[in-house]
C-alpha cells in the first residue's frame, strides 16, 4: 500500500511538471527544456523563450512564455550566446496591445548572417503572418552587375519596384577580380531584422562575391489586414560608392 501511494504521488508530480497549452497546435511539451531562457524581453522579464533539447548550439523547437501562458513553436535557430534569439514585447501594429517579437538567427559566420522574424499575439498566443524579407526582395528587387573597360570599372544597377539605382565603382575598390563577379547582386547571405525602432525594419545586404558587399536594402514593415508585410524598400550603396 505504501509503495502504491509513492507511485501515485510520483505520477502526479511528473504530470504536473509537463507544460501544456490551450492552443490546438501546441500540444504537450515532453522534451527537455533548457532551465535558463535563451532570451527575455527587456520590457517585461516574464516574457521568455526557452529552447527544447538544444544540441551542438542549435535548437529545433522552443517554448515561448508570457506570464503564466506557455506555447511550443517549431522554430529553429542558434542557441549560442553570440547568436542567441532576440525578444521584445512592444506594440508593433499600433492596436494599443503589445505583441511579442522574436528574432532568431538561423546562420552566422564570415559573410553570413541570416535571421528570421516571428510576431506573436500576446493574448491568444497565435502567430501573425509575416512576410519574410527574403521573399519580398526576390519578388520586388532586380539587379545586374557588368564589368566594363577591361574590368577596370563595374556597372551595377538595382531596380526596386520599377525604379533603378546605378553605381559605377572603380574595380580597384574591390578585393576580388571583377571578372569573377556574379551577374546579379546576391541578397541571400545577410538578412538582419531590427525591432528596436518603429516600425520594424530589415536590412538585406547585396554582394558581388562572397566577400564583396556593395550595398544594403532597407525594408520597412507595415501592418495591414491582420498581417505584417514589407512596405517601402530603399537601397543605399556601401561606402565609398
Amino acid at each position: 500500500m505504501f509503495k502504491l501511494l509513492i507511485v501515485i504521488l510520483l505520477s502526479m508530480l511528473l504530470s504536473s511538471s509537463v507544460m501544456t497549452s490551450d492552443h490546438p497546435s501546441s500540444g504537450m511539451v515532453t522534451e527537455t527544456v533548457r532551465s535558463h531562457p535563451l532570451a527575455s524581453a527587456p520590457e517585461d522579464s516574464s516574457v521568455c523563450l526557452y529552447a527544447i533539447s538544444p544540441s551542438e548550439g542549435i535548437f529545433h523547437s522552443a517554448v515561448l512564455e508570457i506570464g503564466q501562458q506557455r506555447r511550443t513553436f517549431q522554430w529553429a535557430g542558434l542557441a549560442d550566446i553570440s547568436a542567441a534569439p532576440q525578444l521584445y514585447y512592444r506594440d508593433v501594429n499600433e492596436d494599443g496591445v503589445r505583441e511579442v517579437i522574436v528574432i532568431l538567427t538561423r546562420a552566422s559566420g564570415t559573410g553570413v548572417e541570416l535571421q528570421e522574424l516571428h510576431i506573436i499575439n500576446a493574448q491568444t498566443m497565435e502567430e501573425y503572418a509575416v512576410e519574410s524579407a527574403a521573399n519580398a526582395v526576390s519578388q520586388r528587387v532586380h539587379s545586374s552587375v557588368e564589368p566594363r573597360d577591361h574590368n577596370r570599372q563595374v556597372h551595377i544597377a538595382v531596380t526596386i519596384d520599377g525604379t533603378t539605382h546605378t553605381m559605377d565603382p572603380k574595380a580597384s575598390v574591390f578585393y576580388d577580380d571583377p571578372a569573377h563577379f556574379t551577374k546579379h547582386l546576391d541578397f541571400s547571405s545577410v538578412v538582419i531584422y531590427d525591432a528596436e525602432q518603429s516600425p520594424l525594419h530589415a536590412t538585406v545586404s547585396g554582394s558581388v562575391s562572397p566577400t564583396e558587399f556593395v550595398g544594403d536594402l532597407d525594408l520597412k514593415y507595415v501592418y495591414e489586414q491582420g498581417r505584417f508585410r514589407v512596405g517601402p524598400i530603399k537601397y543605399e550603396a556601401s561606402s565609398p560608392f
